[in-house]
């Protein structure tokens, strides 16, 4: 487990076995039931912990966030270095990639929807959350355009950049949406997953002006 800068880092392995023990169980319970639901006890009792414990690690339950939330943003990173670093993207066209890369955000933000949602909350109240959950936003955007840039060549806006860049934040706007509301609705109905990555893959290849299939 890569020390985390919110908690005070275990200095045996037993006791980072906990923590991770103890993160895992406040992050699988946010997913189930929702950042109201976060108890103290009973994160302790699925991480086979205590109530002592739990304290020892964390002073409340907003310190427990902030590790999840930091917990969170590092994971992603690191899924997101894998998937951009893929070599396979030597033999993909700007369609694929478009593609691929807005089922993998539409998989992020619906599986860990709720979790989500309980960093928003969160922010509300903590500037630090709200900066660093940017500032993770901005490294996303910045690499996912690096990669779409690489296919300049099919890209027939007049200004690349920007018509990436906006693409891209339009993009992460109606995920908020979706982690805000539960779901995106369009033409009368909720979309399932499927539709919304063809949808907002047809919005960011018209964005580009590139061609549209």
């Amino acid at each position: 487990m890569v020390p985390l800068g919110t908690v005070v880092a275990p200095k045996q392995a037993r006791s980072e076995r906990t923590l991770e023990r103890l993160l895992a169980a406040a992050e699988a319970l946010v997913i189930e039931r929702g950042v109201t639901a976060l108890s103290i006890p009973e994160v302790a009792r699925r991480a086979r912990s205590s109530v002592g414990g739990f304290y020892a690690r964390f002073r409340d339950k907003d310190e427990l966030v902030r590790a999840l939330e930091e917990r969170f943003l590092r994971q992603l990173e690191g899924e997101l270095a894998e998937f951009v670093a893929d070599p396979g993207w030597s033999r993909a066209g700007l369609r694929d990639i478009v593609r691929r890369s807005l089922a993998r955000l539409v998989a992020v933000y619906g599986g860990r929807q709720r979790l989500i949602a309980a960093f928003i909350v969160r922010a509300a109240h903590d500037a630090g959350v709200w900066l660093e959950g940017e500032r993770f936003r901005a490294r996303v955007a910045e690499q996912l355009a690096a990669l779409v840039l690489t296919r300049r060549g099919e890209i027939r806006h007049p200004d690349p950049e920007l018509a990436v860049d906006l693409a891209i934040q339009l993009v992460f706007g109606l995920m908020f949406h979706k982690v805000v509301f539960g779901e995106v609705r369009a033409g009368g109905r909720a979309l399932s997953d499927d539709e919304l990555v063809r949808e907002l893959e047809r919005g960011f290849l018209a964005q580009l002006g590139a061609r549209i299939p």
